[in-house]
């Protein structure tokens, strides 16, 4: 009887097994990079609204805003660099009256910000006394 020399090596099912499995993780590595660096994109904008609306409001309550029955509004489209299409809210009222409460206002700043179809806002508000 005869050996036959035994080949070492895989087979082709084997590679193509081999060959699935890492396209599948790829295809998962690339979907978690994607959902990573997209993650990280909103949290650097959310900051970026969030420093100008704290800053804009804090310049806002310096100024002691005088006490009045009625909101006052204002609304601005101001360029802030690494936001897309911001809008600023400012608003001061007297959520409690003025005579009887020490004229205490209500001061709140809003950012609204980001594509038509998926706007965000960024929301600070505090109270001062006049």
């Amino acid at each position: 009887m005869i050996a036959t020399p035994r080949q070492e090596g895989f087979t082709a099912v084997e590679l193509l097994i081999t060959l699935f499995v890492a396209a599948a993780f790829l295809g998962t590595g690339f979907q978690l990079y994607s959902a990573i660096i997209q993650r990280g994109s909103d949290a650097r904008q959310m900051a970026v609204a969030s420093n100008y609306a704290y800053s804009s409001l804090r310049s806002l309550a310096s100024t002691t805003p005088t006490c009045s029955t009625t909101p006052a509004v204002t609304t601005t489209t101001p360029t802030i660099t690494g936001l897309a299409s911001p809008t600023v809210t400012q608003t001061i009222s007297a959520p409690h009256g003025c005579p009887w409460t020490n004229d205490v206002m209500q001061v709140e700043v809003d950012v609204t910000y980001g594509p038509t179809n998926n706007r965000q806002e960024v929301s600070h508000a505090l109270y001062v006394q006049e």
